[in-house]
């Protein structure tokens, strides 16, 4: 469905013109093609059975973007990647989308949907967005049941990002599943300096974090984990399943700034294909039996009455990492399912990992996996 890349320009395609007139087309991919060339008449551009549109680092700008999915009335699936020369993306209220997604898109900056009554799942992959007018979604998203937000870069510490970061979570307080990525878990520097960032999500049923969880970020990290995972789960009353999966620390120079850029290189790595192999070579498994691992003593609705399964994924047994396992295990007698996946390391650590968890959970009767 490709032309060989012209010597302008080595890396980019040209589609043949014939695929943008298919109307029997349900499902069209372009990877790095150019659309500059597109034709802009109606009739040269018309895909009227297309419902799912899949664009990586293609050329041409919002116009040609704009252009293409304009042209297709029976959109039901879009999904932009990698397109940096996209700036501001207008989706026609004829595109009924179902779900939406926006991947390593660093120069996107406005995002609106003229009817997102039936969007059910949205996702997003890149910086925290500087404001509150990143994305608007007439129609309401009170009908999106999944969200998976995935910030890379620094955390969001001043009011521009905080407020943007805010707006958007606000966006998505109706979804069942939620996926949160942040360079330390939980967006632990940006709730503790907003705590109202987070809003309720009352229909919250399946909650994932993803972030980094280091045991010397600062004197207080330890305690400060606990009271922002608390601060979260003190606004999802009705959550079910509670996964934590703890990103390695990557091997840096002394400095702060220098860690975020690194968690940056990390998020890139995971969309290059890298991801697996940054896991494996990152995670130092570790457990020292002397250390005390003092936790307050907080009830939590959601972990008393509704909490049935808790996940930890890539544990590595540091400390910050085991109190804070041990302050949701020691207050979830509601738990069936504990499941703990190990960072690799030596086989006798992973034991002592998971007989200390095992120790921590109140329903003893619940079922274990351990990998």
């Amino acid at each position: 469905m490709t032309t060989p890349p012209s010597d302008k320009d080595k890396d980019v395609y040209v589609a043949p013109r014939s695929i943008f007139t298919c109307a029997a087309l349900r499902t069209l991919r372009l990877v790095y093609c150019c659309l500059d060339d597109l034709p802009s008449s109606s009739s040269a551009v018309a895909l009227p059975s297309l419902d799912t549109l899949h664009l990586t680092g293609v050329t041409g700008g919002n116009r040609a973007v704009e252009r293409l999915v304009s042209s297709c009335p029976r959109l039901a699936a879009l999904t932009l990647e990698a397109c940096a020369m996209v700036t501001a993306l207008s989706v026609p209220a004829d595109a009924r989308l179902r779900t939406l997604a926006l991947r390593c898109c660093h120069d996107l900056a406005a995002v609106v949907v003229a009817d997102a009554s039936e969007l059910r799942a949205f996702e997003y992959r890149g910086a925290v967005p500087a404001g509150p007018s990143f994305l608007t979604l007439h129609g309401g998203a009170l009908t999106v049941s999944s969200c998976t937000l995935d910030f890379c870069g620094e955390e969001a510490v001043d009011p521009l990002h905080l407020a943007g970061l805010s707006d958007m979570l606000r966006l998505f307080v109706g979804v069942e599943r939620l996926h949160l990525t942040s360079a330390r878990l939980g967006f632990r520097g940006a709730l503790w300096l907003s705590p109202s960032a987070f809003p309720a999500f009352t229909k919250l049923r399946h909650l994932e974090l993803t972030g980094m969880l280091p045991d010397d970020d600062d004197d207080d990290d330890d305690a400060t984990a606990i009271d922002v995972v608390t601060r979260i789960l003190e606004r999802t009353l009705d959550l079910e399943t509670l996964t934590l999966f703890f990103m390695p620390e990557p091997e840096l120079e002394p400095g702060t700034q220098k860690f975020y850029r690194a968690w940056a290189n990390i998020t890139v790595n995971k969309y290059y294909g890298h991801h697996e192999e940054e896991v494996q070579h990152g995670n130092k498994l570790k457990y020292d039996k002397h250390v005390s691992l003092p936790v307050p003593d907080t009830e939590l609705h959601c972990l008393r009455k509704r909490v049935k399964e808790i996940n930890l994924v890539h544990y590595q047994g540091g400390m910050a990492q085991r109190m804070l396992a041990k302050f949701l295990l020691c207050n979830a007698p509601a738990v069936q399912e504990v499941c703990g996946e190990f960072a690799s390391g030596p086989l006798f650590v992973q034991i002592k990992l998971m007989e200390e968890i095992k120790g921590w959970v109140m329903n003893k009767s619940a079922n274990m996996m351990f990998f």
